[in-house]
């Protein structure tokens, strides 16, 4: 392998599995698919840095640093750290890759993964051309960090904050236009009806976005901390501006033309907040580049390549050697991570296959068709729905979905992203107030068979409805793995090998008992009937 080369191409075996496995989270969040265009702005600012003057850079090789001081034991232990620090961060990379595998929208190992190969990449630099080289090639190796999706609790706080900061500004400024208007929740009412003001119109997705563009911009024109601070905060300020302005406009129009316009509007004053933020960003951009005298021009005929002949001769260690050991560790990576869940899955536990079953001989039985908007939501393979009258005139309303097992990480990214659908978050967006959250129950099928539900109390046009719920995995190490929803789950299902699985969610509401208690009684004595258990021949059985 060419010796300018070799470095570049084990650092891209690092970076592409992390690019593929955080791809599946910009194609899902509508917020991160500017992740997307991170990679190639990483790429395009380090061949940037790489080709500059080196007058300019002033970099000294770390032969050099050693003759100026004179102290070979020291850098032979600085070396030895180094190599520790590589290792390290080689089995944290390791580690994370089989917990992404497992949980692939778990935030905590996209962010140790990339972290990991941040640290991999700049050490790689460091122990083959010095730690000038490496921290000059510092910002443009961490930039990529902008495109890993936001710790979920600071995500929703945030949400939360420009929501609700959002939904006051726009009543305030109706207000005063004359337009009444009145504020619940997040929820604004106007003559016209009532219109919500939900995730997308928190103005998230250009906050998030117009943070990275300016990060982007400051490298560009090679601010100085003061420039590039000042840049940072007009991008959020700008998003904010434009969001208000959008959301203004729409519920402005939605209560003198009423909420089908808003509707058609919706759209085209989206696109015109992405351009008319992306604009001023940059216009910011330019004024501040006119105002600095630092920014660096380099011409293209003083570029010179990444690795240039810095290798230091008294460390033992080649740029071409340090390269092939990375290549290896990546392989040995992937290799390793396939190998050990396909062998659970060769001979990993199953659970019974089994579907919903309504009660066809019930003459109140109407089957319901779910919408369409929730569908691609969901993004469920299989899908039921049907409400009826029971024994004593109770209520019964029950869904059933399926996610079928998938090959393709985007698959199983695409199954885990259902997770986060269940009663205490979906209900509430359809006008049903959360009273009360049980504790969960187990309560059996068949003979061997046991399901776990989850139970909800929830408020609905004056009465309250007992919701179960149950969301179960088709293989997961026994099925303790099944819910993926905190630390310790998600570590038990990378333990147990299990990615490739299926997955049922069944959720059935009551209404028209007096308790909970009652409640529980009614559903378990009728839960077998309402369960249809598919042995391996295709047929099903009660």
């Amino acid at each position: 392998m060419s010796h300018r080369l070799s470095l570049p191409l084990s650092v891209a075996a690092i970076w592409l599995p992390v690019i593929y496995l955080l791809g599946a989270q910009w194609s899902l969040y509508a917020e991160y698919q500017y992740g997307w265009a991170v990679p190639c702005l990483c790429l395009y600012l380090s061949v940037r840095r790489a080709g500059e003057k080196a007058e300019t850079l002033k970099v000294e090789t770390p032969k050099t640093e050693i003759l100026k001081s004179g102290d070979r034991e020291k850098w032979s232990v600085v070396r030895g750290l180094g190599f520790a620090a590589l290792f390290f961060f080689g089995l944290v990379y390791w580690v994370m890759r089989v917990l992404q595998e497992a949980n692939p929208l778990w935030r905590v190992a996209s962010y140790g993964l990339a972290l990991a190969a941040v640290a991999l990449t700049l050490l790689a630099i460091y122990l083959t051309q010095g730690g000038r080289r490496a921290a000059h090639f510092a910002f443009p190796v961490a930039f990529f960090l902008v495109a890993v999706p936001w710790p979920t609790p600071v995500e929703a706080a945030v949400i939360q904050t420009l929501t609700r900061l959002n939904a006051n500004l726009v009543v305030d400024a109706l207000g005063f236009a004359g337009a009444p208007a009145l504020l619940h929740g997040n929820v604004i009412e106007i003559s016209a009806g009532m219109v919500g003001i939900d995730e997308a119109c928190s103005g998230i997705r250009s906050f998030q976005a117009t943070l990275m563009i300016a990060l982007f911009f400051g490298e560009f024109y090679r601010f100085n901390p003061a420039r590039r601070g000042a840049l940072l905060a007009a991008g959020p300020l700008l998003a904010l501006g434009f969001n208000f302005a959008r959301t203004l406009v729409l519920v402005f129009v939605a209560a003198r033309s009423g909420l089908p316009t808003m509707a058609r509007w919706h759209d085209p004053t989206g696109v015109i907040l992405l351009l008319g933020c992306f604009s001023s960003l940059w216009a910011v951009a330019l004024w501040l580049a006119r105002k600095s005298p630092s920014t660096l021009k380099s011409p293209i005929s003083d570029l010179r390549p990444l690795t240039s002949d810095l290798r230091p001769p008294v460390s033992g260690l080649s740029v071409s050697g340090l390269a092939f050991c990375l290549l290896a560790w990546s392989l040995m990576v992937e290799v390793s991570t396939e190998t050990w869940f396909r062998s659970h899955e060769q001979t990993g536990g199953r659970m019974l296959a089994w579907t919903a079953r309504w009660p066809a001989e019930n003459s109140t039985l109407q089957t319901n068709i779910i919408p369409k908007n929730s569908l691609q939501i969901l993004q469920c393979d299989q899908n039921a729905s049907a409400s009826w009258t029971g024994d004593a005139g109770i209520f019964w309303q029950a869904f059933f979905l399926r996610w079928l097992p998938a090959n393709s990480f985007y698959g199983r990214a695409k199954i885990a992203l259902s997770k986060g659908h269940n009663p205490a978050i979906c209900l509430p967006a359809s006008g049903m107030e959360l009273q009360a959250q049980l504790d969960p129950v187990t309560l059996a099928v068949r003979p061997g068979f046991n399901l776990a539900f989850d139970r909800y109390v929830f408020a609905a046009g004056g009465r309250e409805l007992y919701v179960f719920f149950s969301q179960t995995e088709d293989m997961g190490g026994g099925g303790q793995a099944s819910s993926r929803l905190t630390h310790l789950a998600r570590l038990r299902a990378a333990l147990a090998g299990s990615r490739n699985y299926g997955q049922n969610n069944f959720e059935v509401a009551l209404g028209g008992l007096e308790s909970p208690a009652a409640a529980l009684r009614v559903f378990s004595a009728r839960l077998p009937d309402l369960i249809e258990i598919q042995p391996a021949n295709g047929s099903a059985q009660k």
